[in-house]
C-alpha cells in the first residue's frame, strides 16, 4: 500500500489541493451544523438534549479530522518541521482524535441502548461509558477501532519509532478527507432518521401542534433508562445493600423528575441509615446528571420505615447545574448532601 502514496512526485501540489478541499468541506460542514442545532431540532419534542448532544459529538471528531489536513497542509507547505516534530504533533492529534470519537460512539450506544431492548449493569463511569459503545454490535466495534487505527496508527509503521515523513502524512490526509467525506455525507440522513425515530418511539399517532416539552413523557424516557441501568427498584421491590427494603416510583402529575422512594431499614443505627442514604442519594443524583433528557429537576423524596418506629421523612431537591457544581467541589456523598440548597430533613436524621 505504501507504494501507491511513493508514485506521487509533487507533494506541494497535492497538498495545496488538499488545503483548499478540507478548508471547503469545513466550512460546508459548519454550515450544516449550524443549520442542525440551531433550527433543526425545533421540531422535536422530547429529548432534544440526547440528539442535540448526538450532533455536538459527531461535530467535534469531524471538526478535528479537517482541522489535521488543513494544519498539517500548511506545516508541509510553509514550514520546514523535523520529522520528530511532526511526529508528536500527529500523535496529539491521533490521541484527541480517538477520545472524541469514542465519545460519540459511547453516545450514540447510548441512544441505541434506550430504544432497544439492551441494557446498561455497571456503576463505574469507564465501564458504563465501553458498554454503551459494546451495545452498538460486533461489527460497529470492529469499524469503530479499525477505523482509529487505520486513518491515524497505521501510516505510523512505515518510518523509524517517533518520526514522521511527508509520505505518512499524505496518507493520513487523504484517509482524513476520505473519512470526513463519508461522515458529511451521512448527516443530514441522519437527521431525518433520528427525528422519525423520537416520533415514532414515544409519540404513537398523536398530533405534534406545540414545541413544548412534555416533562411527563421525558419522565417516562428517564425511567426507561435507569430500569436499563440497573435501578430494578422502579419496578419491583428490591433488597441491596444497607436497605432491607427498597422500591421506587414517578407520580404522572409532577413538573419534574419526581421519586418518591419506599425504604425499609432493619436493625440499624442512625449513622447506618443516614449514611445509606447519603450514599444512594449521592449515587442517583450522579447517574441522573449524566442522563441526556429534557428535564432538570430531581426530587428524591424518602419515606422511611425504621423498625417499628413511625415513618420518617427525607427529601431532597436539585437541579442538573447544581449537581455538575457539587460534583466538580465534593467527592464525598456526606458533604455533597450537606451542600444541597433545597432539602427538608426529618429532625431524627439532623446534625448527623
Amino acid at each position: 500500500m505504501i507504494e501507491i502514496f511513493k508514485e506521487l512526485n509533487d507533494y506541494n501540489k497535492f497538498f495545496e489541493t488538499q488545503l483548499n478541499l478540507s478548508a471547503t468541506l469545513l466550512g460546508l460542514l459548519i454550515a450544516t451544523s449550524t443549520f442542525i442545532l440551531q433550527s433543526g431540532f425545533t421540531s422535536f419534542k422530547y429529548s432534544r438534549s440526547m440528539f442535540l448532544k448526538y450532533y455536538v459529538e459527531q461535530s467535534k471528531f469531524i471538526f478535528l479530522s479537517l482541522t489535521y489536513n488543513i494544519i498539517f497542509s500548511l506545516i508541509i507547505l510553509y514550514l520546514n518541521l523535523n520529522s520528530y516534530t511532526l511526529f508528536f504533533i500527529h500523535l496529539i492529534f491521533a490521541i484527541t482524535f480517538t477520545k472524541y470519537f469514542l465519545d460519540f460512539y459511547s453516545h450514540k450506544g447510548y441512544i441505541t441502548t434506550i430504544h432497544s431492548a439492551k441494557y446498561n449493569p455497571h456503576k463505574t463511569p469507564l465501564l458504563k461509558y465501553f458498554r454503551y459503545i459494546k451495545n452498538l454490535g460486533f461489527i460497529p466495534n470492529f469499524l469503530i477501532y479499525g477505523t482509529i487505527y487505520l486513518v491515524f496508527f497505521y501510516p505510523l509503521h512505515f518510518n523509524y519509532p517517533f518520526q514522521l515523513n511527508q509520505i505518512q502524512v499524505h496518507m493520513t490526509t487523504v484517509s482524513c478527507f476520505a473519512f470526513s467525506i463519508l461522515v458529511v455525507i451521512r448527516i443530514i440522513p441522519q437527521f431525518f432518521e433520528f427525528s422519525e425515530q423520537e416520533y415514532k418511539s414515544k409519540t404513537k399517532n398523536e398530533v405534534i401542534d406545540n414545541l413544548d416539552i412534555d416533562v411527563s413523557e421525558e419522565n417516562k424516557i428517564l425511567k426507561d433508562i435507569l430500569i436499563k441501568n440497573g435501578r430494578i427498584e422502579l419496578k419491583e421491590n428490591r433488597k441491596i445493600k444497607n436497605f432491607e427494603n427498597l422500591i421506587a416510583y414517578m407520580p404522572d402529575n409532577k413538573k419534574e423528575a419526581f421519586f418518591v422512594i419506599n425504604v425499609e431499614f432493619k436493625n440499624k443505627t442512625i449513622f447506618e441509615i443516614v449514611e445509606s442514604l447519603q450514599e444512594y442519594s449521592f449515587e442517583f443524583y450522579q447517574e441522573l446528571s449524566s442522563i441526556s433528557v429534557d428535564v432538570n429537576s430531581f426530587v428524591l423524596s424518602y419515606f422511611i420505615k425504621i423498625d417499628n418506629d413511625k415513618n420518617r421523612n427525607y427529601f431532597l431537591r436539585a437541579n442538573r447545574t447544581e449537581i455538575d457544581d457539587l460534583k466538580s467541589k465534593y467527592s464525598e456523598p456526606k458533604d455533597f448532601i450537606d451542600n444541597l440548597n433545597n432539602k427538608v430533613i426529618d429532625e431524627l436524621f439532623r446534625n448527623i
